[in-house]
């Protein structure tokens, strides 16, 4: 779970084209498969780390090693590569998706809203940042670096290559941020403090740093190696980081500093004068994996809101004791080993898991953004059996909050889903290419569901659940509100009086999404067409509902626009195109109202003090990185106590 996205960019060279021939509706095309194959050469040959994460043997897939820089951040660069993917776009639209299977719809559906989205934010050079907070490129960078595996000798060479160039990446990426800065565009002061905070604690360690140390221990465990080798190649990297990474960063850190107070414009991304509004539509587009327009998902998340709040009423009404439950209840597993063991052995409502193995470590406060509760690394394509969880301890508060992070990032969360789309053997671009409302959108609904096997009492499972979603779907509607909408502080306090919220939250949670716009969306839309999906199958099959088979139906294509996730409904509930046609939103049905008591105070609703969002990184006007980690963040520390 992560802050907000960083902009995207895809250097996609087109070499090829694509001559189609006449076929059948719903037989394989071989030539979009050829398609598909080429365009996932290009994009791995576009950047080195990208490339590195993605697949173990490169050579395998007929891939040439791209040029060894950690990015490439300019003005030009952004124009250019909207052409280039527009390019690719263009050679997409060749193909006839009538001349396609199923399958491959959905995956000419899954790359043009993807390209379409890139393109859109390629267009927009003064709205991209690089610094924000929690996935700025400082933070970014760090986390390929202590992740990196070196598989052989090679790899360390190819390494310390990138890591040289990470003071001219950030020094091109400073340039781009003091003209953005030039036209007003910049973070919020408080945004600011969090990236300087984070700079600042990443460079106050010098020898005992955490690029010298992983990779020292990294260089231990290479058996290839002689001590030789190893002395020299520890000597080359700590002198990379100590005369050359770490004082970019304190150099960024001074330039940052200096253009505080440089943004020009109040509210949210709409009040931007030149491009917020276009940029936040095609951003949204991208978090939320689906068209559908920024009005139809707002009233998508505030039907289920008043979902959520009825259920809460009942649930007090009809439990006293729930509350007192939840908060004195734990889970009877306190260690990652013994509920990552417990998860991965209870998955009897899911399809059949992966065979695949995992391990779990804590981060070092140093390397781990204040924000970062915890992350997966996303194996690559031909090495998915080998999997990897790190853990923030210190902002893991008791074990029911390590056991929903561990449901998240493990079983039946993202670890589950990867794992289990990649044993299908599916084609690769399918899955290189992220759909981040759908992923995330899946492990905030498992988060949600793991609560039903978690051994506590009913009203405590339940209030689990109806927290965690009301507290994500809740932001993700204030973002679309805010940065969509153009509401104001009033709009917000009334949009939440209306839902029987507090409004004295409206400040607090309207300065958030300012500072992040875009951050929860993943995580609260798509977690809402979850529990939509799966209440409409409820209702549909009454008694005949069967729930590993409509996790099946939900699981099966992978990570792909919730349009073609609801076609896969409709084929699983036997509806065709008859339950969603269009682009209009899927409202949840209106609940059987209740007598609502008096509640001193609604805001008691949302306690929870965490994020979800993947590390799906994408520089605009420069490289693709790293878009394989995804992380848990912390939110607003006023969650902690919502009665302040």
């Amino acid at each position: 779970m992560m802050k907000r996205f960083l902009s995207i960019a895809l250097s996609i060279v087109m070499a090829f084209g694509c001559t189609i021939g006449v076929r059948a509706e719903g037989e394989d095309n071989s030539k979009f498969d050829e398609f598909q194959t080429e365009l996932f050469v290009e994009f791995m040959e576009n950047d080195y780390l990208t490339m590195h994460y993605t697949v173990k043997d490169y050579g395998k897939y007929g891939i040439e090693k791209p040029e060894l820089i950690a990015g490439k951040a300019d003005w030009q660069s952004f124009e250019d590569e909207a052409n280039r993917l527009q390019d690719c776009l263009d050679r997409l639209h060749k193909f006839d998706p009538d001349t396609l299977s199923e399958r491959q719809k959905a995956e000419y559906d899954s790359i043009e809203q993807y390209l379409e989205s890139m393109i859109g934010l390629n267009r927009l050079p003064a709205v991209s940042a690089y610094f924000e907070p929690g996935n700025g490129i400082h933070d970014n960078l760090l986390t390929n670096f202590t992740e990196f595996v070196f598989y052989e000798k090679g790899d360390i060479e190819d390494y310390l290559t990138v890591l040289e160039s990470v003071p001219q990446f950030m020094e091109d990426a400073v340039d781009v941020t003091k003209r953005q800065a030039e036209a007003g565009y910049f973070m919020t002061d408080s945004a600011l403090d969090e990236t300087l905070d984070s700079i600042r604690e990443f460079t106050a360690k010098k020898n005992d740093n955490e690029l010298i140390i992983i990779f020292d221990e990294a260089l231990a465990a290479m058996s290839d190696l002689t001590e030789e080798e190893r002395a020299q190649y520890s000597q080359r990297n700590r002198e990379i980081v100590l005369n050359s990474y770490i004082p970019s960063y304190e150099k960024t850190a001074d330039v940052l500093a200096n253009l505080r107070g440089s943004r020009n414009f109040e509210g949210g991304m709409s009040s931007y004068k030149d491009g917020g509004s276009e940029y936040y539509k095609w951003l949204v587009q991208l978090k939320t994996s689906s068209r559908d327009s920024i009005e139809s998902q707002l009233d998508l998340c505030t039907g289920i809101l008043n979902d959520l709040i009825d259920q809460y009423i009942t649930l007090v009404m009809t439990n006293p004791n729930a509350e007192n439950a939840y908060n004195s209840e734990t889970v009877a597993y306190k260690t990652p080993d013994e509920i990552l063991g417990y998860l991965s052995t209870h998955l009897n409502d899911y399809p059949d898991a992966a065979d695949v193995t995992y391990q779990y470590s804590y981060l070092d406060p140093s390397v781990a953004s204040d924000s970062v509760v915890a992350y997966y690394v996303v194996p690559p394509l031909d090495d998915y059996r080998h999997n990897v969880v790190r853990i923030n301890g210190d902002n893991v508060s008791d074990e029911n909050d390590l056991y929903e992070t561990l449901a998240h990032e493990g079983f039946p969360g993202h670890l589950y889903q990867n794992t289990w789309y990649l044993a299908q053997n599916p084609n690769p671009l399918s899955s290189a290419i992220s759909q981040i409302g759908y992923s995330e959108g899946w492990a905030m609904y498992s988060e949600m569901v793991a609560w039903d096997i978690s051994g506590l009492s009913e009203g405590a499972r339940e209030l689990h659940k109806i927290y965690v979603a009301l507290s994500y779907i809740e932001d993700a509607a204030v973002d679309l509100g805010v940065n969509g909408l153009g509401w104001t502080v009033d709009d917000l306090a009334d949009w939440l009086n209306s839902l029987g919220l507090n409004p004295a939250s409206a400040q607090d949670l309207y300065d958030f999404v300012i500072n992040y716009p875009g951050m929860l969306l993943p995580y609260g839309v798509g977690m809402a067409r979850f529990m939509t999906m799966r209440q409409i199958a409820e209702e549909e099959l009454g008694s005949d509902f069967n729930l590993k088979e409509f996790h099946q139906a939900m699981l099966k294509n992978g990570s792909r626009p919730f349009e073609d996730v609801q076609k896969d409904l409709n084929d699983y509930l036997g509806k065709g195109e008859q339950l969603f046609e269009g682009e209009g939103p899927m409202v949840m049905p209106t609940p059987v109202p209740v007598e609502k008591p008096e509640i001193s105070n609604p805001a008691a609703l949302l306690n929870l003090d965490h994020y979800v969002e993947p590390y799906v990184f994408y520089f605009t006007g420069g490289s693709l990185i790293l878009a394989i980690i995804m992380l848990i963040l912390r939110g607003r520390q006023d969650r902690k106590d919502p009665l302040a």
